[in-house]
């Protein structure tokens, strides 16, 4: 008589433990290809994106697109932003919690001075974007919006424009520019209000601090888009810096005393388009 065989309990637990092994390896592996794919896209979006900027420019003397995201009460309504804030095909305001939703969002984004570069929304999303879910529990979860993933910087014509003191110190036009290949005009965002307004802030002094955080989608990785119109992928260094993305706001204004204040000096230079 032919004996069967099977295997005993040992030999099973120990093929468990052999794939559970292999999957504590291959699962964030697999993560990780997934987010460096995202990055890429992520790239391509900014660089077309920063194209779309520079060519805005040159078709308009050399004046740069407005770099604000207003809400409904617009600061000067001869302006035509880059994007504009959620709204009807009427032109309705429809920005608060209550009101937004993902295609008044994307009639804003169409109505922006850099879509006719463009024709796609694509590229205002980054692929690795988690507002989201980062945002679930609060009030704006039920949106169902977030498309746009970047800002322009405050300083690139945007939101510094209204702020007291600093107003001399804009770029309004690519002449203003001193090493615009040094210059960051467009970053990853992140806003728990359902759609990202007004432009990216930093207080830039010499004791700079945080006001706005920045988001990092690609492992501690984030991308960037200069004035030049190229793009990278920038390494992010202090927990500061990270954990305020973690948070989706900031909770540290400044680097801790251990940390060496790598990434807000960065962006201290990165910010000023001229001195």
């Amino acid at each position: 008589m032919k004996k069967e065989t099977a295997f005993t309990l040992i030999e099973l637990l120990v093929v468990i433990a052999i794939i559970a092994l292999l999957l504590s390896v291959l699962v964030p592996a697999l993560r990780r290809v997934k987010q460096q794919a995202a990055g890429a896209v992520c790239l391509s979006n900014i660089r077309q994106l920063a194209v779309a900027w520079q060519s805005y420019s040159a078709d308009h003397d050399g004046e740069i697109v407005h770099g604000h995201v207003p809400r409904t009460s617009v600061p000067d309504p001869t302006h035509r932003f880059w994007v504009h804030y959620p709204q009807t095909e009427a032109g309705v305001y429809r920005g608060e919690p209550a009101d937004v939703r993902r295609e008044y969002e994307l009639i804003g984004i169409r109505r922006g001075a850099l879509f006719d570069y463009l024709n796609t929304f694509d590229v205002y999303h980054c692929p690795g974007d988690k507002s989201s879910v980062m945002f679930a529990s609060t009030e704006y979860a039920t949106t169902k919006s977030w498309w746009n993933s970047y800002s322009i910087t405050g300083m690139m014509n945007g939101e510094e424009l209204y702020r007291t003191g600093v107003v001399d110190k804009v770029a309004k036009k690519t002449s203003d520019l001193v090493n615009p290949g040094g210059k960051v005009v467009f970053l990853e965002n992140v806003d728990e209000r359902g759609w990202i307004m007004g432009s990216w802030l930093m207080n830039y002094a010499n004791n700079p601090t945080w006001v706005d955080p920045i988001a990092i989608w690609h492992y501690e990785r984030g991308t960037l888009g200069f004035a030049d119109a190229h793009a990278e992928m920038h390494n992010w260094r202090d927990e500061t810096t990270i954990e305020n993305a973690e948070a989706g706001r900031v909770i540290h204004t400044v680097p801790r005393p251990n940390e060496s204040g790598e990434d807000i000096r960065y962006m201290q230079r990165a910010y000023v388009p001229r001195r």
